[in-house]
């Protein structure tokens, strides 16, 4: 009896979880406000250089105008300094190239709080990350601190389902609410090394003359490898 009733709870759960996502992908793909659908696509590759230390490397491709046009692209390696067991430390360098408008780097520092519990299908993560951006042309620089919540259920040894919400908060005189974003997804376990993430993603910004809000399609993989000492 106790093993049905978990057995029940769980698949309780799992359907709730379900209908979260595909509600959420469903408001994404047909808000009336949406002028825009985006993909973005790349891959990371991750080496564990120790038990505190690990460096990455991304390169991503973006299109947007409903997949049509290409956007840019941007190269992006990081270094990540785990604390203990809940904290971790990031610093990032990102150059974007844009074949229609100023290239762009930027500079991140972020800053994660991990949990999760043995036996219990739920984890959660907070990220808050500080960026700075500037147009290689203009110099115009474009400063933001994001908070971001992210909470993931072990759904099988091959998927999770995941839910996030971020905020973007912008200064450069501004001082103000500038985005938001929804996400919605599943992180899938190809290999012992390799994961694949796809997302549904909507966002929207504020405090602007014309606001715009965009469907992002994602699909990101991931590598890890570790050195053998």
């Amino acid at each position: 009896m106790r093993r049905m009733k978990k057995h029940w709870l769980r698949q309780n759960t799992i359907n709730r979880i379900i209908f979260i996502l595909c509600w959420l992908t469903g408001t994404a793909l047909f808000a009336q406000d949406i002028i825009d659908t985006e993909l973005w696509t790349g891959a990371t590759f991750e080496l564990q250089l120790n038990k505190k230390f690990r460096a990455e490397i991304e390169q991503q491709v973006r299109f947007d105008d409903t997949l049509s046009s290409y956007k840019g692209t941007f190269t992006e390696p990081g270094l990540r300094y785990k604390l203990n067991k809940h904290i971790s430390f990031k610093v990032k360098y990102r150059y974007t190239i844009r074949p229609d408008d100023d290239n762009r780097s930027r500079i991140s520092v972020s800053g994660y709080y991990s949990w999760s519990k043995k036996k219990f299908p739920l984890s959660f993560q907070y990220r808050l990350k500080f960026q700075d951006t500037k147009e290689q042309n203009t110099e115009k620089k474009f400063t933001f601190l994001r908070n971001k919540f992210t909470l993931e259920y072990n759904l099988s040894k091959k998927a999770d389902p995941f839910l996030a919400f971020e905020h973007f908060y912008r200064f450069n005189q501004k001082n103000e609410p500038r985005a938001w974003r929804f996400t919605a997804g599943f992180d899938w376990k190809l290999t012992k090394s390799l994961e694949l993430s796809t997302y549904n993603k909507y966002e929207e910004e504020g405090n602007v003359k014309k606001p715009k809000a965009n469907h992002i399609i994602g699909i990101m993989f991931t590598y890890e490898a570790k050195i053998k000492g």
